[in-house]
């Protein structure tokens, strides 16, 4: 099974957001030589995608992507940023997606650093919503639209292309089992809309905060099983590792070789990339639609 530690942070990353208060009002007066904090990886991708990359003052442990967020100075975990490392950074506005807790919000806000905390993650659409904001607290609402409507374009594309088909498949995208319990995008969360924009049929929807039971799994038998791959995972030794433990082995994907690793980052980051992870699961549930 997955490592129980990987687990655990995947469970917690997920079902914190499902608690956390909803979006700051949006508002910003500079932009030029705006310094900025970024407090969760969704956000940093944003803020990369959107051209200020060179406004990025601080970013969570976490915020691996792009490539040269590495090189920001880290100002803490998801769940415990450093407020004194932000404050040394001289930072305008800091920006959360969901996991931080609000009275670290109301903190910053207090110091004199404009904080926003934006939380879209029950839907699908919540995804250009969130771009949207993040691109207008940040000066770059053009940009924001551009990239906005690029996501667009690309899903109608997507959905153009499995709408060929005569029956949608099923599938589930897992991002824990075993006996730490059973975890998934359930149809409370926006890769819910991922799935169903994907031209798939999500076999987790009844479920309820990324938890769902192996006795659900095993009644929707999902066509397809997605499980999540990050840094350091090895596909292969994951979808045979999963496909050989029970009840998992009894589910027709996994006697049909339909068990697949995904890029985990780019499905539980919601944002820029999350039309990527549309593609992608289209892509494996309809092969030969895609040449």
């Amino acid at each position: 099974m997955f490592k129980k530690t990987l687990t655990l942070i995947l469970v917690v990353i997920c079902i914190i957001p499902l608690f956390a208060q909803g979006s700051n009002e949006v508002s910003v007066t500079k932009t030029s030589g705006l310094r900025i904090v970024s407090l969760a990886p969704n956000v940093t991708e944003m803020i990369y995608a959107l051209g200020s990359g060179d406004n990025l003052v601080g970013r969570t442990d976490y915020c691996n992507y792009p490539q040269e967020a590495q090189n920001v100075q880290s100002i803490g975990t998801l769940w415990d940023p450093n407020m004194e490392t932000i404050l040394a950074l001289d930072a305008d506005i800091a920006i959360a997606s969901s996991i931080v807790d609000p009275s670290f919000i109301e903190s910053l806000n207090k110091a004199g650093i404009k904080a926003y905390q934006f939380y879209e993650e029950n839907s699908y659409e919540g995804t250009y919503t969130l771009i949207e904001k993040v691109a207008q607290v940040i000066g770059k609402q053009a940009e924001g639209e551009k990239i906005i409507q690029d996501m667009k374009a690309r899903a109608e594309e997507i959905r153009k292309i499995t709408s060929m088909v005569n029956m949608r498949r099923s599938a589930v995208f897992i991002i824990g089992y075993g006996d730490w319990g059973d975890y998934a995008a359930t149809g409370d969360t926006f890769l819910d809309g991922v799935i169903e924009a994907a031209g798939g049929v999500n076999a987790a929807k009844s479920g309820i905060a990324w938890s769902i039971s192996k006795e659900l799994l095993l009644e929707k038998d999902p066509d397809v099983i997605l499980l999540s791959g990050n840094q350091g995972t090895d596909p292969q030794t994951e979808i045979a590792t999963f496909t050989s433990l029970e009840p998992y082995s009894r589910l027709s994907a996994c006697k049909n070789g339909k068990v697949y690793v995904i890029d985990g980052d780019a499905a539980q980051r919601q944002g820029v990339r999350t039309i990527d992870t549309v593609e992608e699961i289209a892509r494996l549930l309809y092969p030969g639609l895609f040449i």
